[in-house]
Order: structure tokens, then sequence, then C-alpha cells
């Protein structure tokens, strides 16, 4: 007797059915023909752990993670089971006037894990609304405007982070955005000069950048703590992707103990990989000179904050965090991975540097001398940027079977951020996939080559 579909199953038919005309009508053409060109362009049914599994039955390991959404891994089951108990037990959300139980509780959780007595918390959908949340604050309570940031930082997309972006070409075209000023990142001299004009309401910084994978230096945020508090500027630690155990500390400033922020950001892997949820956690000073009083009580606000199964998947996501000791398991595979990751360094002159902490890591890849002169040559010079660093995860993923990513077109770094629950087979198998794509690409113009060939087949073989 034929197993009857659920509704969603056929939701979910329907769907990929209609999916090519969809896109191309309502969605992003331009992202789809990305995915197309560089062998990205799979549909995926299923997810457990580290794996994803595709409409054809293959499997992946999964080292993007939803961009570290996945820390507790795919399709947990303690996280099924409590935000399906949570969805049945008819509690109500988003009642608004009253005082949110669940979000309360979870703000208390969260200040019993991180420094500098940062006791109030705003919860929001996304790693930017928790930057825009931060940037809002700091201004009311310093008086100032402008904020500083690093060179290649990303703290989100929407207009008021984007002022803190230091990625140009994500700027590009999107008219004034604030006062704002970049800085050499791990530059501490840099630091103090920009701050010495105490014009700056935060400095913003990632412990480990998403776009560079560059990691800061051993101390590096304790000197911040003292010069943000000289010249009166709010130390504000992005914590979207390097919190809740990513770098083997529940937080990267954990990594150094004289650091004590005055915000910091929380997002991605707090939700479970199932609910949307961000946190701005900061001092009461701060607080209150923003919701100073009753009148002022909803002066930054969001419809959708503190929901039901947002606050039920945060606090399950720390309870497993704690159970199964996520942030000494990403310290432990983060080690596997990077011991592999520099022998490799030693058997490939392709690799320029090793970065990042615990399962937050990046491999820098270098041009041959023959790629770097078509680098420069027009036309032709913008599409060989592209498809260098594009060349190499294409091929782990066609060949090995693992999906990871080039952390920005304007880069050649190949980033690895599986879910923490990836075991020590898992790691082996990454570092001989790497060994063998580096030992494949990484001479002459083969990765320019092999990546211009391999979209073109992808574009022929579309049409056919």
């Amino acid at each position: 007797m034929p197993v009857q579909k659920s509704e969603f199953e056929r939701l979910v038919t329907d769907a990929q059915r209609e999916l090519d005309a969809n896109y191309e009508s309502h969605g992003n053409p331009q992202f789809a023909r990305l995915l197309r060109l560089t062998s990205f362009d799979r549909q995926y049914v299923r997810g457990h752990g580290s794996i994803l599994v595709d409409d054809a039955g293959r499997e992946y390991l999964d080292c993007i993670a939803g961009y570290a959404v996945h820390g507790i891994g795919r399709a947990h089951p303690d996280m099924i089971a409590m935000l399906d108990a949570a969805i049945r037990s008819g509690h109500p959300g988003w009642v608004q006037f009253e005082r949110n139980p669940l979000a309360a509780l979870l703000a208390h959780r969260l200040a019993e894990r991180v420094p500098g007595d940062l006791r109030h918390a705003f919860f929001s959908n996304s790693g930017s609304e928790a930057v825009e949340c931060a940037l809002k604050l700091s201004r009311r309570a310093t008086g100032r405007d402008a904020v500083l940031h690093c060179e290649q930082a990303f703290h989100g997309l929407t207009l008021g982070a984007l002022a803190a972006n230091g990625n140009e070409h994500l700027r590009s075209g999107f008219g004034s955005l604030g006062a704002s000023c970049s800085i050499r990142f791990d530059d501490l001299p840099a630091l103090e000069e920009a701050l010495a004009s105490r014009r700056f309401a935060a400095f913003i910084i990632e412990p480990v950048q998403g776009k560079s994978c560059r990691a800061l230096s051993d101390g590096y945020l304790g000197e911040a703590t003292r010069l943000c508090t000289r010249f009166g500027t709010l130390l504000v630690v992005d914590e979207v992707q390097t919190g809740i155990g990513r770098t083997g500390r529940f937080l990267g400033i954990d990594h150094d103990p004289a650091c004590v922020p005055d915000i910091v950001v929380l997002s991605k892997a707090l939700s479970g990989g199932f609910v949307p949820v961000a946190a701005t956690l900061t001092r009461g000073s701060i607080w209150d000179a923003t919701f100073d009083s009753m009148s002022r009580s909803l002066v930054h606000n969001a419809t959708f904050q503190g929901g039901v199964l947002a606050m039920t998947a945060a606090l399950t996501t720390l309870d497993i965090h704690d159970r199964e000791q996520l942030s000494e398991r990403a310290r432990v595979k983060g080690e596997i991975l990077r011991s592999g990751f520099e022998e490799c360094a030693g058997r490939h002159s392709c690799i320029a540097e090793v970065r990042g902490r615990g399962l937050m890591l990046g491999i820098a890849l270098k041009k041959s001398a023959s790629e770097r002169l078509i680098a420069r040559l027009p036309l032709i010079g913008g599409y060989e940027r592209l498809v260098f660093g594009q060349a190499f995860v294409m091929e782990m993923l066609v060949t090995h079977s693992i999906l990871c990513q080039v952390t920005d077109s304007e880069t050649n770094v190949m980033k690895f951020t599986p879910p923490l629950v990836i075991d020590d087979a898992q790691c082996r198998s990454i570092v001989s996939a790497v060994d063998a794509t580096l030992e494949k690409l990484g001479r002459g113009l083969c990765a320019s080559a092999s990546g211009t060939m391999r979209a073109l087949r992808q574009v022929v073989g579309r049409r056919h």
C-alpha cells in the first residue's frame, strides 16, 4: 500500500515542480544564474547533523551550515520536540502588551554567560536588526553619530548596518550611509588614532571576521576596551557568527578575559537552525539612556520580537550547547581541521595562510604569476578574479560532495563553518578533499581554467 504524502510534502513537491518559472519571475534571477554557473544549483530535500541530501539521494558534508546558523546540527531531535510542543501548547505569541516570560528568561540566561554586566536584552529577528539596535543605543548613550569599523568588516546589509560595512562593493550605489570610518583590522595604533578624535559613538568589531576569516590577536580586545573607555566610545562586539560556541568558547570575546564590552550582538546559531532570532545585550546605563521614561519605553521596538517559537528555540539551543559541550567540541574538531589545513599548506604553495578559530576557519589562496597577470587585464581580468576562488569550492562540491564557500567575490578565502556536531571522520574527509583539490587546481592557470570550463559546461548543459 503506497505511503500517503503529508500536506507539507505535497506543498514542497508543488513548489519544486514550479521552481524554475517562479524563481525566474519572482525571485532573484541573477542569483539563480550564479548558482548554475558555479554548479551550486542543487535541490536539497533533507538535512541531519552535518549532512545535506539532494533530490537524487546524494549526501553532502555541509561546511557552510547556513552561514554558521546550524551550530547544533540540522534537525536536532531535541529542538524538533521542543518546538513541536510549543506549537501544540496554544501558548499565545505576540500579545505585545505583556511582560513576556520566555523573553525575560532568555535575557537572564544570556546575561549569566556574557562579561561586563550586560543585563538588558532586546530580541529581534536577524543579526542586521541586532546591529541596528546596537547602533541606536550607542548614539543615544554617547550623543555622537559616527561609527568606527574595520576593513572587510561585515555587520549586515540594512542601511544602518551598511554604514559599518568594510566592503566597498557592498556599500556602493546606496547613497549616503551616515558618518563612519574604517580602520585596519587588528591594528591597535590605528584604533587609538581614530578614537582620539572623540567623534565615534561605537567601535564595532568581529572577534573573527566573517569575510576575511582573520582572528584578532590575543589581548587586542582587552586593549580596545581600555581605549574605548578612555575616549568615550562604546565597544560593540559582533558575535553573530562567532557566538554560541563557534570559536571554541561560548563567545569569541571569551578568548580575551580583559575584554569588557558595552554591547554584544548575537544571532545565527542562537536560532537552533529553525526560527530566526537575534539579541542585543547591553549594560544598564546604556539601556536607560534610551528607555529613560514610560513615554520612551517603546522608542525602539519590533512587532516580531520575543516570539514564542524564537524564544523556545534560543533557550533550547543553550541547553543543547551545554549538554553536548559544543564549545569544547568546536575547539577539538577545529584543531583537527586547522592542523590538517596547515599540513596542506606545507605541501601546496597556493595556500597563503590558514586563518580563524575553532570551527570558523579560512584558507587564503594565492595565485600563480600567470594568474596575477591575467587578473590585471581589461575585461577578462574581472572574470578571472571571480572564477579563481570559485574553482576550488566548485571542485570541493562536485568531486568531493563538500559544501563550502568563497567568502566574497573580492577575496580568495575558502571558508569552513561546519555544524559543531561534526565528527573526527568528517574532519579528516574535509582535509583529504582540500588536499586533493589543491593538488588538482593549485598549479599555473589550472584553477582559473578549470573554473571557466566547468562554468561553460553548466551553461551548455542547461541549454540542452
